[in-house]
């Protein structure tokens, strides 16, 4: 076997098509399959693809050899590191962003990079920052814009740069908290609320059902919706309670509707942070610049 076929492999496997292989490998479909079938070859008669199913997914082999070589690109890299082309990068750097930070991390610090760097080529996906941070100790990525909490662990061999502070806060309706008198909510005073809340996975819905359990009180979720903004929309028209970065909701068109709750007994800092691997990469600069922005971007 050799580096190409298992760069086509690591492709054909991320990408879940030869198709999209082909197109991030920039060679045509023939040419990947005859690299697949070059690399399945040394592997004798144990399948690495289950073709019996579509699209075809990988077999318990298959993923074994997947994590293998990820770390043989992974060390690649760590040594075209060492070459004096490392100041100028060039090739395809796999980023992940956090759900709820694409809108700040795809505009200006995106363009910053691309225009600094015009030998990189950008391949952004966007995640929960606990699959981000699988992402990157596997090789899947090679670094991630995440939402860290202090629910998140960070694996040995991954290191996390904390790039500023965020606060995730309770936001309803303006008109039913105005009837209120003024003074603090807790937690239980929201227990007969309607929540409208990101589907299982996130990491700031966890640490909220996480705070009612521990004061044994029930949470009502109304709906499981995907993505803040829409999660904004929806309480403006219908009330209900929803979780928001500040710096989301401070952005948001429907803050007019809605607002702060002060809840005494519930309180989620976040750290946005920059996630990588420990060891030094081709990309290291290009990485670095990127942390820099986002951190001009957070001040």
């Amino acid at each position: 076997m050799n580096l190409q076929d298992i760069e086509a492999f690591v492709a054909v496997a991320e990408a879940g098509s030869v198709n999209r292989a082909a197109i991030r490998l920039r060679l045509t479909q023939p040419a990947t399959t005859r690299r697949i079938q070059s690399f399945e070859q040394a592997f004798g008669s144990a399948p690495l693809f289950n073709r019996a199913v579509k699209p075809a997914a990988l077999t318990s082999l298959g993923l074994h050899v997947l994590e293998h070589c990820r770390r043989v690109l992974a060390a690649v890299a760590e040594l075209d590191a060492c070459s004096a082309s490392a100041t100028d990068p060039s090739g395809n750097l796999r980023a992940g962003v956090a759900h709820g930070l694409g809108e700040m991390v795809m505009t200006t610090p995106l363009d910053s990079l691309r225009r600094t760097f015009p030998r990189v080529r950008l391949q952004v996906s966007s995640n929960w920052t606990t699959d981000l941070i699988e992402a990157v100790r596997c090789g899947a990525v090679d670094c991630a814009i995440g939402l860290l909490t202090e629910a998140h662990a960070i694996p040995a061999g991954v290191t996390s740069v904390a790039l500023g502070a965020e606060q995730v806060v309770i936001v309803g309706p303006k008109k039913a908290a105005a009837r209120r008198e003024a003074r603090p909510y807790r937690l239980r005073d929201l227990a007969e609320q309607g929540w409208f809340l990101n589907p299982p996975g996130c990491g700031c819905r966890a640490a909220l059902v996480k705070a009612f359990e521990r004061l044994r009180l029930p949470i009502h979720i109304a709906a499981e919706v995907f993505g803040e903004d829409l999660q904004l929309s929806l309480l403006a028209q219908s009330g209900g309670l929803g979780l928001v970065p500040r710096r989301q909701f401070a952005h948001s068109l429907h803050r007019r509707a809605l607002r702060i709750l002060d809840v005494v007994d519930f309180t989620m800092p976040v750290t946005v942070a920059l996630i990588r691997r420990s060891a030094p990469g081709r990309f290291d600069p290009a990485i670095a610049h990127l942390a820099n922005e986002m951190k001009a971007r957070l001040d």
